[in-house]
């Protein structure tokens, strides 16, 4: 049909009715938007994908902002996310059709957040206000990311404040916090709009305060808000590079086991070996003789060894944790508290929906909210599962008492895909934020050493087998962030948006 056609078919007033260019536009700035994260590491294409999508509010309708929010987002998570069909496709066993389906729909609940914000702000702007308008979808921007990471178990992934740790902004993200990073990079994105936007002296201002908010953190470029032990611990990991099929392969086991071992043998002498997440695809009740073995090999080396691995939650094993069990030098255990939906839980609303669909069932059950801290050599470590990682929350609640942080995940599950990479970016955003060094350790690739300023110091090449062998160190003490989480930047949007919800209703009762 062509576009004259379309457009008299469409009503004069019909939201869709703004500009087909402009909607194509919104949807591109949103793919464009993910060129800022991991691998990529482009932190300006966020920013300019985010100053475009607030350009293109103004003069809008409520209606046409939610369209273009909502195109926004299914360009942003279509690209971003996209890596969730092939754990779907592959080992959810659904067909492409229907694996496409089901990450569509996936795409279009993260969509919601950014046309919402997108709806609320056409509903909430002064127009005759437009630094008070710009802060407005600020703020809505950071309490629905919030939302996005709260609700229904949430959905972490691909907080636009990330790629700011590739920026000198990144020397405040202890005082900060995440939710602190997406409001300044809204912030920036949005103000670069009003530049763009202004004929006057203005525009000017506007540059001077978007140079200051870049350059100014350097400031805080030597503080050490932690205090860093010059005791160095060695530590070696393990990355098969196993993919999924091989790995639950029966006939494929006692290969497995013996990997391990002779990789183990090759590390001992360090003082910490770790092992991915559900390394020996087996409950540890089934490896007893075996995994006493490697503990007496452990203490004969005086060597601490982490490996993740099913254990039974009952005499019965109808149900497993995902966990981290300890040998050699270690003590402690590890039980992961934050599954994930549909992969390791399926929520209960759609219990039935699953079993229509005919797909299988995990069970696997969340630890314990509280937990002692696994201790190596005296030293008390933070651990952390896969998706807890995406969970900064997860990691405080191990604060201040651990020295470092272990991350062990297995990404096989999503192929070649930005997976790894998206996560392993969210890992340096926690040592960052908490002023610790870690160690990440990841079945399929980019097993890495971070330090607690958030650079990767070692890293093993993405989808290859290899032993990572470095030293870390053991770090104490408070960074602003573990003292006050993410409260400053809540409380700050909370306040400013009942601020504009009281001035919209005194306004519309003096009309």
């Amino acid at each position: 049909m062509k576009q004259t056609a379309l457009a008299n078919a469409i009503p004069l007033n019909s939201s869709i009715r703004l500009g087909y260019v402009k909607y194509f536009f919104v949807f591109i700035a949103g793919l464009m938007a993910p060129f800022g994260f991991a691998p990529f590491h482009i932190p300006g294409l966020t920013l300019l994908s985010l100053a475009f999508l607030y350009s293109s509010l103004q003069n809008c309708s409520r209606k046409q902002g939610f369209f273009l929010g909502l195109l926004y987002g299914i360009g942003y998570f279509g690209f971003g996310v996209s890596w969730v069909i092939v754990s779907i496709h592959d080992y959810g066993q659904l067909n492409y059709c229907l694996a496409g389906l089901v990450t569509l729909i996936f795409i279009m609940y993260l969509s919601l957040f950014p046309a919402l914000v997108a709806y609320l702000y056409k509903l909430l702007e002064d127009k005759n206000r437009k630094l008070l308008s710009l802060t407005l979808f600020c703020v809505l921007w950071c309490l629905s990311e919030y939302c996005r990471a709260s609700l229904f178990t949430g959905f972490p992934w691909l907080l636009v404040g990330t790629p700011l740790i590739d920026t000198p902004i990144k020397y405040i993200a202890p005082i900060l916090g995440v939710y602190g990073l997406s409001l300044v990079c809204v912030f920036i994105s949005a103000l670069l709009t009003l530049a763009v936007s202004q004929n006057s002296p203005k525009r000017y201002h506007y540059l001077i305060v978007i140079v200051l908010i870049l350059i100014s953190p350097t400031l805080c470029k030597n503080i050490s808000w932690s205090q860093i032990k010059q005791e160095p611990i060695s530590i070696g990991a393990v990355q098969a590079n196993l993919s999924m099929r091989d790995k639950w392969d029966e006939t494929l086991f006692w290969n497995l086991l013996k990997y391990y071992e002779n990789a183990i043998n090759k590390l001992l002498g360090k003082q910490l070996i770790i092992l991915p997440e559900s390394a020996i695809p087996l409950p540890a009740s089934y490896l007893d003789k075996y995994l006493l073995k490697l503990n007496n090999k452990a203490l004969k080396a005086k060597s601490a060894l982490m490996l993740g691995i099913l254990q039974p939650t009952n005499d019965r094993e109808t149900n497993y944790y995902n966990s981290v069990i300890t040998l050699g030098q270690a003590k402690g255990k590890k039980l992961k508290r934050q599954l994930v939906p549909f992969g390791e839980y399926i929520p209960k609303p759609l219990v039935k929906i699953n079993r229509w669909l005919n797909l299988p069932e995990p069970n696997l059950l969340p630890g314990k909210r509280k937990q002692s801290l696994i201790r190596i050599e005296n030293h008390p470590i933070a651990s952390l599962i896969c998706y807890e990682i995406v969970y900064p929350k997860l990691l405080r609640e191990q604060m201040p008492k651990a020295q470092w942080i272990v991350s062990i995940s297995d990404n096989g599950w999503f192929g070649h895909s930005l997976a790894s990479y998206q996560q392993l970016q969210m890992a340096q955003v926690l040592s960052l934020l908490t002023g610790r060094y870690q160690v990440v350790v990841n079945n399929d690739g980019l097993s890495s050493v971070i330090a607690s300023n958030g650079d990767i110091i070692e890293s093993l090449p993405p989808f290859s087998p290899g032993l990572l062998q470095s030293s870390i160190f053991p770090a104490e003490g408070l960074t602003p962030w573990i003292i006050w989480y993410e409260y400053p930047s809540l409380i700050f949007c909370s306040i400013f948006l009942i601020f504009i919800l009281f001035i919209q209703l005194r306004r519309l009762f003096q009309q």
